[in-house]
């Protein structure tokens, strides 16, 4: 009797205490009925992969550090009982848990299982997921964790899968995660895809583009879409991913910007997903636009005018944001391009260009001139008129005689006559004569037109060897910011000495390779004083001849 009061007040003293078996875990499943507790054999309980040891009472979990392998505490070691004063640890494990997926079918489930992840968990940590036939894995190192859950083939679609994944540290009180997965059949896994609209016109496609909406992927993947030319799978237009939801449904939308008629046709969109796939077509066509129309204004104008606003050009029927490109030419040599530019059609579907005319060229812009605008496929014609109004100065050079002997040359009463006529009345003319590939500038000089418009200098040589000449040389003239080009040669003498004037007429000459200097009036117009020459010096017949003004 003594020894029976002696257990039962054992007994309840530990039972005050808080000694003997751990108590279910916060979120963990509910315990079956204990079973029977066998005694502990006293040697290790693990597992025979080195795994922790199972509680064996049956509770599914493992005991607490300090407590026995058999998940009881061992009453007749008062040393496993916690000092007086002592507070067992049992902070709980802070971490995060997920499901790769919350759908999947039975064969998946069982053959490619089901991932999760637990982040924020440090080496050493025991991690056990059920079902599943890892067994338990020490973490390796400090941070996130992967893992599988791998479930029984006898799974049926409408089967719910519950999962748990128990995390152990020494030290603190085991943390276990649930979840669950919901098993759907093959046909409900599959993707679904849809594109809208199926059919529009090529300037509703490059303005709204087409919206894709995709479903039965996993919840959490990815799924990537893709454009391609029906009629050439290889052809790839556009690719992009996004993020399935956790309904298994994405959305996307692709806008082309650009592209204009290149975008007429039929087209394929791809998606997948999860090892899955599907397709679904859609097309774009011309809409059924009337055709291409140009118009250019004014058609006709005075050519004072068309030099200061040119003309304005417009490309209508044409498909928003396409090329536009116009091209003026002459209308007695269409295939020579004048002037030409591109832009690009606005949301009318119309392109705008202007062409004013820049630089010289005066009354060469009076006639009949032609434009044409292409859009696509589509291509159009158009034409407009200048007509002289007598407004533009166009003056002509003359180069008289355009062929003189060497002995003419060096004569001062004759020489070359350079004439620039149809200029204004005192306006300023440059005469420029220079080398055949206009490399060097043999003389320049400035003269003024007289009441009828005409100036003039004349040119020969100063040295007395004619011979010295002979060449081509090139004549440029420019009035009123008109430019003009001409030419005289220069050919060989029969003297081949001394011809034209005498040295008393020159003024004097220091010999035959020293330049003569002085002015002479020629008689075409007042100013038109004219030598030669320069400070250039020149190469010619083996001799260096200077021209000087």
């Amino acid at each position: 009797m003594k020894r029976l009061a002696l257990a039962a007040t054992i007994a309840l003293t530990a039972a005050l205490l808080g000694i003997g078996p751990a108590g279910a875990e916060i979120g963990a499943p509910a315990p079956a009925a204990a079973a029977e507790p066998t005694q502990s054999t006293g040697e290790d309980a693990s597992d025979p992969d080195g795994s922790p040891g199972q509680d064996e009472t049956g509770d599914g979990q493992t005991a607490p550090p300090g407590d026995g392998a058999d998940g009881a505490h061992n009453d007749s070691d008062p040393t496993d009982a916690p000092d007086e004063g002592t507070e067992e640890q049992t902070d709980p494990i802070s971490a995060s848990f997920s499901l790769d997926r919350t759908e999947a079918t039975a064969e998946e489930i069982s053959t490619e299982g089901i991932g999760y992840t637990i982040d924020s968990l440090e080496a050493g940590d025991v991690v056990r997921a059920k079902p599943g036939s890892e067994g338990a894995a020490t973490v390796a190192e400090d941070g996130v964790f992967s893992g599988t859950i791998t479930g029984g083939t006898e799974l049926e679609a409408g089967d719910v899968l519950e999962v748990t994944v128990t995390v152990q540290r020494d030290g603190q009180q085991a943390k276990t995660f649930s979840g669950s997965v919901t098993v759907v059949d093959d046909a409900a896994a599959e993707v679904e895809l849809s594109v809208t609209p199926q059919t529009q016109t090529i300037d509703d496609y490059l303005t709204d583009g087409i919206s894709m909406s995709v479903t039965g992927c996993p919840a959490g993947e990815d799924v990537t879409l893709r454009i391609i030319a029906e009629d050439d799978p290889d052809t790839q237009y556009w690719e992009d991913s996004t993020r399935v939801d956790d309904q298994g449904g994405a959305s996307a939308e692709f806008l082309p910007g650009t592209g204009a008629d290149g975008w007429i046709g039929d087209f394929v969109v791809q998606a997948d997903c999860g090892g899955h796939s599907a397709e679904a077509g859609f097309s774009v066509t011309d809409g059924g636009i009337p055709e291409a129309d140009l118009r250019v204004s004014p058609k006709w104008q005075p050519l004072a005018d068309f030099l200061d606003g040119g003309v304005s050009m417009t490309m209508v029927n044409c498909h928003v944001d396409s090329d536009v490109d116009f091209r003026v030419s002459s209308a007695d040599d269409p295939d020579t391009v004048i002037w030409e530019e591109s832009q690009k059609a606005g949301e009318d579907a119309a392109g705008y260009a202007e062409f004013v005319p820049r630089g010289d060229g005066g009354t060469a812009w009076v006639g009949e001139f032609l434009v044409t605008a292409s859009c696509g496929d589509q291509s159009a014609e158009a034409a407009f008129t200048v007509t002289d109004d007598g407004s533009v100065v166009d003056p002509t050079l003359s180069v008289e005689p355009s062929t003189i002997s060497g002995a003419d040359f060096v004569n001062r009463d004759k020489g070359v006559m350079l004439t620039v006529t149809d200029c204004e009345p005192d306006a300023r003319v440059q005469f420029e004569v220079w080398t055949e590939d206009f490399d060097t500038k043999f003389y320049e000089q400035t003269a003024r037109g007289d009441d009828d418009g005409v100036a003039g200098v004349q040119v020969y040589g100063l040295a007395d060897d004619p011979q010295a000449y002979v060449g081509t040389y090139r004549v440029k003239a420019n009035c009123m910011d008109t430019g003009m080009d001409g030419r005289f040669v220069v050919t060989g003498s029969d003297s081949g000495a001394r011809a034209g004037t005498d040295s008393g007429n020159a003024g004097g000459s220091g010999g035959d390779s020293m330049p003569r200097t002085g002015a002479e009036i020629t008689g075409l117009a007042a100013g038109g004083l004219l030598i030669l020459g320069g400070a250039a010096a020149i190469l010619l017949a083996r001799r260096r001849i200077q021209f000087e003004r």
